[in-house]
């Protein structure tokens, strides 16, 4: 029985599993938009949104400058930053998601991520979709489809 056994083991050993979602959180953090499998993206959206909540938990403390918080509002900030890095392994991922993420999502009470099915992959037929921040960066660079769609609108 799998009582209480979360994810799924995509045929891989632990340690490949936990190295594969550290990188594909720092991935979503760093591009805000990454393709994968639909298991795949099911799984990262979980991990991507404890990592957004702990930026977010902070609060205004993210807003002020580093040099006007008390002992214990940095001291929130070095666990904050500590219990993401569980899961963030790339430094320039945990700066975004402290200095540009987390600010942009505060007041929102969760639903960080969004996810949608796009196509099946041509060699194995895999079901892929597309998981993206739901609030982007507005200097994003638009996807390869928008791109040609704009082109030929002008």
């Amino acid at each position: 029985m799998r009582h209480q056994k979360h994810g799924k083991k995509l045929g891989r050993f632990a340690a490949h599993r936990d190295a594969m979602w550290s990188n594909m959180v720092s991935s979503l953090i760093e591009h805000e938009r990454i393709e994968t499998t639909d298991v795949k993206a099911k799984q990262l959206r979980r991990l991507a949104e404890k990592a957004i909540t702990w930026s977010t938990s902070l609060g205004d403390v993210l807003t002020r400058d580093a040099d006007k918080l008390d002992a214990e509002d940095r001291a929130r900030k070095v666990h904050a930053i500590r219990m993401a890095k569980r899961v963030v392994k790339s430094q320039a991922a945990l700066s975004k998601l402290f200095d540009d993420v987390g600010p942009r999502f505060i007041g929102r009470q969760g639903g960080y991520t969004r996810v949608l099915k796009v196509r099946n992959r041509r060699g194995d037929a895999a079901p892929m979709s597309i998981v993206e921040l739901v609030e982007r960066g507005a200097e994003e660079k638009p996807a390869k489809g928008e791109e040609k769609a704009a082109e030929k609108s002008k």
